[in-house]
């Protein structure tokens, strides 16, 4: 199979819904942060268990903006180091967003389970180090960028914010052709079955067809149906999955219409300096095409791999292996590569544990700023965090979960 065998229409398609989804909640939550900045950091106490679950509560924030406020808050010596290791397991990075929007159900017990990992590691970690921090202590406080947007002349959501600003209205005309491909089904989680790959049964070796993102339901019925009767029942199935599906409620699609309703209301009633500086120059032009371009490659990757190698029996015989490139892939500080076993899990060639190692190692662009920092502090929770994923890991390789 080549380059120009590629389901397209089914890659674009896919592509604009997660990217529209990924966009907008990114919008929705920019607007929280900034309307409580300041607020979790005053409150904040010495008490190192009240730190590190702060730390994970932090790090459950889908996106950038937790880690970076945990980052932020560790450097200034307001956080231990114990609840920036419990942030950094706790965060899935953008990955989060593609989760909720794939595998809601799944994603949130990851969440739960690397939750729980968190505040029991972030505690081991600050009674170990006994509070020892690797950045030097600085002089200045947490600074609470959008301070003057409680001046009563630049409040930050008020009707008389409304205005034709061009920022402005780049937005609301974003938003509003994701409503408009949304409402006339172009985007949405039904073209999802049209990305189609074929993979070896684990136990026969007979070649069936498992959807990028289709239901378990789908997935189940490749592997149970009987030599005999496996074409008949095949398209019967198919039939019945798309009459179900026909009639099914669309949670994605109603996810993705009451979300954009409410960034409209955002883009249009916030102050101009929220919608120039946080809106178009943090979330569209920091994460827009890099966005976009990470779920198309990784679409076209997949695709590509899955057509052309036979890589199910591979994985399914090497699967400890898997297991240690998430955890190296993990360590790079960017998002994107995690979306791999997002897709694979999808996919059913690996287990739930080693997407919940994933996570747990991964933390996105996050770690960045603390990479620029403190390199040591950088090293070393990337190290504990690696532990903590092999760990996870290979119990549950050894479990079958």
């Amino acid at each position: 199979m080549g380059i120009f065998d590629i389901n397209w229409k089914g890659i674009v398609q896919e592509t604009l819904m997660i990217t529209s989804f990924v966009i907008i909640m990114m919008l929705l939550i920019e607007f929280v942060n900034v309307l409580t900045s300041g607020k979790l950091s005053k409150k904040l106490s010495k008490n190192i268990y009240v730190q590190v679950i702060t730390g994970t509560l932090l790090g459950l924030i889908p996106g950038c903006m937790g880690t970076f406020t945990a980052v932020s808050l560790y450097t200034h010596r307001m956080l231990s180091f114990g609840a920036l290791v419990a942030t950094m397991i706790a965060t899935s990075g953008d990955e989060a967003y593609f989760m909720l929007a794939w595998i809601p159900k799944e994603a949130l017990m990851i969440f739960a389970a690397s939750s729980l990992l968190a505040v029991i590691t972030g505690i081991i970690v600050d009674r170990v180090f006994k509070n020892k921090s690797f950045v030097e202590k600085h002089d200045f406080s947490f600074d609470i960028h959008e301070k003057h947007c409680n001046d009563k002349e630049t409040r930050l959501f008020a009707f008389e914010n409304i205005s034709f600003l061009p920022a402005r209205m780049v937005l609301v005309t974003i938003v509003t052709g994701v409503l408009v491909l949304t409402f006339t089904g172009w985007i949405g989680h039904s073209h999802s079955d049209k990305l189609m790959f074929s993979l070896p049964e684990k136990e026969t070796g007979k070649m069936v067809q498992i959807s990028n993102l289709g239901s378990s339901s789908q997935t189940e019925h490749a592997h149970n149906h009987t030599e005999d009767c496996e074409h008949t029942e095949h398209n019967h199935h198919n039939l019945d999955t798309e009459h179900q599906h026909e009639h099914s409620i669309d949670w994605i699609k109603i996810t993705i219409i009451v979300s954009a309703i409410f960034a409209l209301i955002i883009i249009l009633f916030t102050s101009e300096h929220f919608v120039k500086q946080h809106l178009i120059n943090h979330v569209l032009k920091k994460h827009l095409l890099k966005i976009f371009l990470w779920i198309a490659a990784t679409l076209i990757a997949i695709n590509l791999i899955l057509h052309n190698f036979d890589v199910g029996t591979w994985i399914y015989d090497n699967m400890f292996f898997i297991l240690i490139i998430a955890l190296l892939l993990g360590v790079i500080p960017q998002s994107g590569p995690h979306l791999v076993f997002v897709v694979m899990f999808i996919q059913g060639l690996i287990p739930f544990s080693i997407l919940l190692a994933s996570s747990i190692v991964q933390d996105g662009h996050g770690a960045l700023p603390l990479l620029a920092e403190s390199k040591k502090s950088f090293l070393v929770m990337k190290f504990i965090n690696i532990l903590v994923g092999l760990l996870v890991g290979s119990l549950g390789l050894l479990l079958n979960f």
